[in-house]
């Protein structure tokens, strides 16, 4: 008889499916989980203003460089011919504009040669007038003096009116060619690729003789701290807060946990990555971190010790359990809720028994 009851009790067992689970008291965790990488503070990507050939490539991964460092050159035999054809303009702009240069040199020599006749005409003209008043000359004498006196002053005034002329389009020239070879070099520093700041070159995406179009990515460089980048399920970032602790992964180094601390939420939706975006940072940076590691992360959003908990297979349509005995559904209230625990906070006692929904391996 006894043996028969044994196999019926396991037989019902079988049936149901079910085990016996007792509440128990641990300390549980509730934390939002997000995935991300480690970048720097400061990342830019440099792109091409102009399309053509990698000439030269000064740096590779890893290189650490200055701002304003030239990185990249970007080959273009036009725009170089074309700079150095405004250099020549602007030289023989300068040369004719400085002081000795032919035309200048022709027209002072001229006004040399008119200040000496005016000189000469003047002192005739002087000559006369006061001769003419004794009668010692004619009146058409006097005349053709003064005349000749007027006209030296009119020829030595066209003279100095023409040098002043020549010196200002020649200057202008000079400015003129100066401008076009400032827009000729700005041309061509649009063929070199230089650091925006002081970093570390992090990623080269164009090699020598790779042909690049404006607007493609040629490198990403990076500067400042290290940050940890997250990305947040709509569901889950009402929850999350700055200054909230949070539990690193690095996929590089899984058997590792690293404690960090959010630090900022961005404000919207990203929707490239279809996420929210949260920047947190390392208590102590992870030695040899490289950017761009992948990483798993648990944002802690409170803790509870000596909590009443089962495990969350327990639970029926989220407020449920099935008590031993009834075999009924029970409402309880769940507090913080794991893939492995559930806390419940009411609706259970401390001897109170439950069956598991279904059998569990």
């Amino acid at each position: 008889m006894k043996y028969f009851l044994y196999l019926f009790m396991l037989a019902a067992v079988a049936c149901t499916g079910r085990r016996a689970i007792r509440p128990e008291r641990k300390t549980i965790v509730d934390a939002v989980f997000a995935s991300g990488h480690t970048e720097n503070k400061t990342q830019y990507t440099l792109m091409a203003n102009v399309e053509g050939l990698v000439q030269q490539a000064f740096v590779t991964e890893g290189d650490t460089v200055r701002a304003g460092e030239r990185l990249f050159r970007i080959q273009n035999d036009v725009q170089r011919t074309q700079l150095a054809n405004a250099a020549t303009n602007l030289h023989f702009a300068r040369t004719n504009a400085a002081e000795g240069a032919p035309q200048l040199a022709q027209l002072e020599a001229q006004i040399a040669q008119a200040q000496k006749k005016l000189s000469v005409d003047s002192v005739n003209y002087l000559r006369y007038s006061q001769l003419v008043k004794t009668q010692a000359v004619s009146t058409s004498d006097y005349d053709n003096a003064r005349l000749t006196f007027q006209n030296s002053q009119s020829a030595l005034t066209v003279l100095q009116k023409n040098l002043a002329d020549l010196r200002h389009n020649l200057n202008l020239s000079v400015d003129n060619a100066r401008a076009q070879y400032q827009v000729q070099k700005e041309n061509d520093n649009y063929y070199d690729i230089n650091s925006v700041g002081d970093g570390v070159v992090m990623n080269v995406g164009k090699r020598k003789g790779d042909y690049i179009k404006k607007g493609d990515a040629i490198a990403v460089m990076g500067t400042g701290s290290v940050i940890i980048k997250l990305d947040i399920a709509e569901d889950d970032i009402r929850r999350v807060r700055e200054g909230q602790r949070t539990l690193i992964s690095l996929n590089s180094e899984k058997e590792k946990t690293y404690s960090a601390m959010i630090t900022r939420i961005y404000p919207a939706f990203n929707s490239a990555e279809q996420s929210f975006v949260a920047e947190a940072a390392f208590d102590t940076v992870p030695e040899h971190l490289l950017n761009g590691t992948q990483l798993q992360a648990n944002i802690i959003i409170g803790t509870r010790t000596n909590a009443q908990v089962i495990p969350s297979y327990c639970l029926v349509n989220d407020s449920f359990v099935i008590l031993k005995g009834t075999g009924e559904k029970h409402l309880v209230q769940v507090g913080i809720r794991t893939l492995e625990w559930a806390e419940i906070t009411a609706g259970l006692n401390e001897g109170d028994v439950i069956l598991t929904p279904k059998q569990q391996p």
